[in-house]
This record gives structure tokens, sequence and C-alpha cells, in this order.
């Protein structure tokens, strides 16, 4: 009994937790960098419209891997919200650690680029519950049943 409980409890840091602080570091890493490369015009886009994808991008993907963790203890759209809140959170931390990194600044419009990935994925994962049909979607509280008096 103990064995599979410990199985369990491996499977699940390695399934969820791993790659959600392996991401957390990866952003952790690049917003202590220096400088980073502007590779937008490469691709044919604005180097302003690659980086503020690119903060979406990262940050919805944050979103994603805090609900899959949080999924599995808090059912329903509460998941979504708690995710999208510590995505958040996490996004105005990684700012401000930029502005104590030499030759980075702290910038609101990153964040506000963070935000709005986090609203996309988080819009995306609310729409996914909502076609799987899951019980749980609904955040409100079911009605009591029972004796009325």
């Amino acid at each position: 009994m103990l064995a599979t409980s410990r199985r369990r409890y491996f499977k699940r840091a390695l399934l969820y937790w791993l790659p959600l602080v392996l991401w957390i570091g990866w952003i952790y890493y690049l917003s202590d960098q220096p400088a980073l490369p502007h590779p937008g015009r490469e691709v044919g886009v604005s180097d302003t419209f690659f980086d503020y994808s690119a903060h979406a991008f990262t940050f919805g993907v944050l979103t994603w891997l805090l609900w899959r963790v949080l999924h599995t203890k808090a059912k329903g759209t509460f998941s979504i919200t708690k995710a999208g809140l510590g995505a958040a959170v996490y996004a105005a931390s990684d700012e401000i650690h930029q502005s104590f990194v030499m030759g980075r600044h702290a910038r609101f419009l990153d964040w506000v680029a963070d935000l709005a990935g986090i609203l996309i994925f988080a819009a995306l994962l609310y729409a996914w519950q909502g076609q799987r049909g899951d019980p749980e979607k609904s955040a409100a509280p079911k009605e009591k049943r029972g004796r009325r008096f």
C-alpha cells in the first residue's frame, strides 16, 4: 500500500510539478539575462510584435501549467481563476526582477502582454472544459438536498 502511494506521488511530481518548476526556472533565467535577441525581423515580423507575442505565450503556458497542478485539487473554473492570478502575480514579480538586472527595465506594457496571454489561455481552458462537459466546470454551489422547513 505504501509503495503504491509513493509511486503515485512521484508520478504526480514528475508529470505535473516538474514541468511547472522548469518553466518558472526558464522564465527566471531569461529575465536574468542583460540582453535577449530579438529575431522578429528574421521571421518577417516587427521586433515589438515578436516580443509581446513571446511574453503572451510564455505566461499563457505558465497559466496552463499552473492549472494542470491546481485542477487535480480545485475543480472547475476556480482552478482556472487561481492559475490566472498566480501567473499574473509571477509576471509582475518578473518585471520587478528585471528592474534589478543591469541592461533590463521593468515595462508596464510587457506586463500587459503577459496578462493578455494569461487571459487568452484561461479563456481557452474555460472553453475546453465546457466542451468536455466537465461536471465540475461550474464553480456555483449545488443546492442542498434534504428536508425543508
